[in-house]
């Protein structure tokens, strides 16, 4: 179970082959991690249905079906697996940023736990 599916990611890198599928799949699970950690929410295969409510923690459900993964979240993601997927070796020339600022600032508002 993904936030994002192989098709959409595909979709998004602009890849109409399938050699390249199990590499995609593991950058979109890495890009989840990454998305999950960085927002201090559980990975999706800890908890699928987790809130989806700003500022609310994990596991406190309003409702009795789960809160959509929202839009910024899936797009933060295909950001980050577009760039596992287009520099998948370290030979970049200069200075080297890790993080991808589009993608943080999509995923931002998600992040829960960050004190006062």
């Amino acid at each position: 179970m993904s936030y994002v599916q192989l098709e959409e990611a595909k979709a998004h890198l602009l890849v109409i082959h399938d050699s390249d599928d199990l590499l995609i799949q593991q950058n979109i699970d890495a890009a989840e991690d990454y998305a999950a950690n960085y927002m201090n929410r559980p990975g999706i295969y800890d908890n699928p249905e987790c809130t989806w409510k700003r500022n609310q923690p994990p596991g406190v459900v309003s409702s009795e079906s789960p809160d959509p993964v929202p839009r910024a979240v899936v797009q933060g993601i295909l950001l980050l697996v577009g760039d596992y997927y287009e520099n998948r070796t370290a030979g970049i020339v200069g200075t080297i940023h890790a993080e991808n600022p589009a993608a943080e600032n999509l995923l931002w508002h998600y992040r829960l736990g960050m004190g006062i």
